[in-house]
């Protein structure tokens, strides 16, 4: 499945400290969907930000930031239905800095950060490894705070969730 491309508008100082547009892009999903989910990665920092600055779009080094770093995504859960052809249920889709830990359920996974989500469209559920499972509907929050979990939309339509992802330090894969 192909999705639309997501617009993002950036501002910046110019040379004269004045505030002003700096970029005005859309910006396509990555293109190797993870388990039914698609990311469109629309900014980030590697680096704690200094200002003023031009607003130009940073290099980034992966999908996940480092420590004290930031990305800032669209990710949009497909309905379960849609996750793999072959009917099975969560893979890795190869999206660096997730980890799936040993002994957990399939597509229970957990990163190094702490992950501010707010659901902008449809309705999706998180499930964590304790077995619980949260519904989240059109404009609920979660802050993921890198535990183990796993995402599953169980409804007809896909979920758009727009994450704030924070780098932190991981001492030990979650259980």
């Amino acid at each position: 499945m192909e999705l639309d491309p997501v617009r993002i508008v950036v501002t910046g100082h110019d040379e004269r400290g004045r505030s002003g547009v700096s970029s005005d892009l859309m910006i396509p999903a990555a293109d190797k969907p993870s388990a039914g989910t698609y990311v469109h990665f629309l900014w980030g920092t590697d680096t704690l930000p200094e200002y003023p600055n031009n607003g130009s779009r940073p290099e980034l080094n992966s999908a996940f930031p480092p420590p004290g770093g930031i990305r800032f995504v669209e990710t949009v859960i497909m309905p379960d239905e849609a996750m793999t052809d072959d009917g099975s249920e969560y893979t890795d889709g190869g999206i660096d800095g997730i980890q799936f830990p040993d002994g957990l359920a399939p597509g229970m996974h957990a990163t190094a950060s702490v992950d501010c989500c707010v659901v902008i469209d449809g309705e999706v559920c998180v499930e964590l490894s304790d077995g619980t499972v949260v519904v989240l509907q059109r404009g609920d929050s979660l802050v993921q705070n890198g535990t183990a979990h796993k995402w599953f939309n169980r409804t007809s339509h896909p979920a758009r969730l727009a994450v704030f992802v924070v780098g932190a330090v991981h001492n030990a894969l979650p259980h």
